[in-house]
């Protein structure tokens, strides 16, 4: 019998590899190769220092053509924003995910209700879908589709208002400190992990739906 609750799932580094690991692509590495593809020539970490635009937050492909022109500048890059559109799709294509993770999460939803909420950029959704099937799972909170991320308080209380659950019917899996423990002030039951802790994950899930 399925039971009335519900466990959201992050993306990245819980089923996406961000950071390298074991020689896998990572995300970092893909926005490394992107920008060096566009003509950056510098030594900077993009994925770091492309924080202060706040991609996963970006709504509309207008605005994220905005901020690439801002972009364009700050790295001295050389290809317009159709083929930097372009070479993201073939770049973030290539990255890596815990195949044994997607299939466990997916495994769950006749036990119980199953989301992702995950900070992505628009340009994420298909290569989510590709990598996990949207229709596996019944919710999906994307932090471009809010205009807003995590750990931001105002996204955890628009997904709150959004799901008919108590809080304490509600497991949140991610690999963040922050995101955690923003979702621990709202009254979720959180479960900080990687990827890589795939028997620590299913251990606390198990135990969510059987309590």
């Amino acid at each position: 019998m399925k039971k009335n609750k519900l466990i959201l799932f992050d993306w990245g580094n819980i089923v996406e590899i961000v950071s390298n690991t074991e020689g896998k692509y990572s995300c970092r590495q893909a926005f490394q190769d992107l920008f060096k593809a566009c003509g950056y020539k510098g030594d900077k970490e993009i994925f770091t220092n492309l924080s202060h635009y706040k991609v996963s937050s970006i709504p509309n492909v207008e605005e994220f053509e905005k901020a690439f022109n801002e972009m364009k500048i700050e790295f001295n890059l050389n290809v317009d924003f159709k083929k930097f559109v372009e070479l993201y799709d073939f770049y973030f294509d290539k990255i890596d995910y815990y195949k044994d993770v997607r299939d466990y999460e997916v495994s769950l939803k006749d036990k119980c209700y199953i989301g992702i909420f995950s900070n992505l950029t628009i340009f994420d959704k298909k290569r989510l879908d590709k990598e996990v099937g949207l229709d596996n799972y019944d919710y999906i909170f994307l932090s471009f589709e809010f205009a807003d991320k995590k750990p931001n308080e105002s996204i955890f209380i628009e997904v709150s208002k959004k799901i008919p659950f108590n809080s304490n019917d509600i497991l949140f899996i991610d690999d963040r400190e922050d995101n955690i423990e923003m979702a621990k002030s709202i009254g979720w039951n959180t479960l900080q992990a990687t990827g890589l802790e795939l028997d620590k994950i299913k251990e606390v899930c198990d135990k969510f739906i059987e309590k």
